[in-house]
């Protein structure tokens, strides 16, 4: 009687996991870059993923950085949640602003691609976000997200990274991107300053140096930002909230 081989069956062909897209709201904050990354990339090769992905309408809300380096590493993530509240854009905002240390131009340019979104983004207003409520949530001047938004409505992808990055300050980018509209109004050609732009760099220079200050001695450079707000308290530039007030 002759033996009958049994033919083994075929192993199911399984397709590799479908790479996830980043949400828009995610993408007003800009990704990691350089030393940054890579020292996030080298955390999760000896560590693993510690924290969740967050998908919201299929994409990535929250956890871009990881999301790459994972795919830089070969890996694929470990842990993937999905947001179920209904204030996606808080969500986003709560969580890179309370890990991420973005300077004031860095702010404004998350302000300025936030007014930007559609209207009905808002998923409690159902409108847009407007200048007012981003300059409260990103603490942040108007001025300062008019700039940013001045930037990005050139459209110059390198001018925008400058800024996200930390590299170039916005309002030296908004100053390059009117020359670069032909908005310029002086006699040399370059773009005039106006108050505003002056007052906003002597700010930032102002912050820079008392860092470097409070790095080689904090109590004299804390003591001096507080004779500083004195000093703008008496010149009526400060005006404090009454104690007790209901807010709005």
């Amino acid at each position: 009687m002759a033996t009958t081989i049994p033919t083994p069956s075929p192993k199911p062909v399984t397709e590799p996991p479908k790479p996830y897209t980043f949400h828009p709201y995610a993408d007003i904050f800009p990704l990691l870059e350089g030393p940054a990354f890579d020292a996030l990339v080298e955390d999760i090769r000896e560590r693993g993923q510690q924290e969740p992905i967050w998908l919201y309408e299929g994409k990535i809300l929250d956890g871009r950085n990881r999301y790459r380096a994972l795919q830089q590493l070969g890996r694929e993530p470990t842990k993937v949640q999905t947001y179920t509240g209904d204030d996606p854009i808080g969500f986003v905002l709560s969580a890179n602003l309370h890990r991420r240390h973005l300077n004031e131009s860095q702010r404004a340019m998350v302000a300025g691609k936030l007014t930007s979104l559609s209207v009905g983004a808002n998923q409690h207003t159902k409108e847009g976000t407007s200048i007012d409520v981003a300059s409260k949530l990103l603490n942040v001047g108007r001025a300062s997200i008019d700039r940013a938004r001045k930037v990005l409505s050139i459209g110059d992808p390198a001018l925008v990274q400058d800024v996200e990055q930390g590299n170039v300050s916005v309002s030296a980018a908004a100053q390059q991107a009117s020359a670069s509209a032909g908005g310029t109004n002086s006699t040399d050609g370059r773009p005039r300053k106006n108050r505003s732009d002056k007052v906003e760099e002597l700010v930032e220079r102002l912050v820079k140096e008392l860092k470097e200050w409070k790095k080689e001695n904090e109590d004299t450079a804390i003591a001096a930002a507080h004779n500083l707000v004195d000093q703008l308290k008496a010149a009526d530039l400060v005006v404090e909230e009454k104690k007790g007030k209901k807010a709005a």
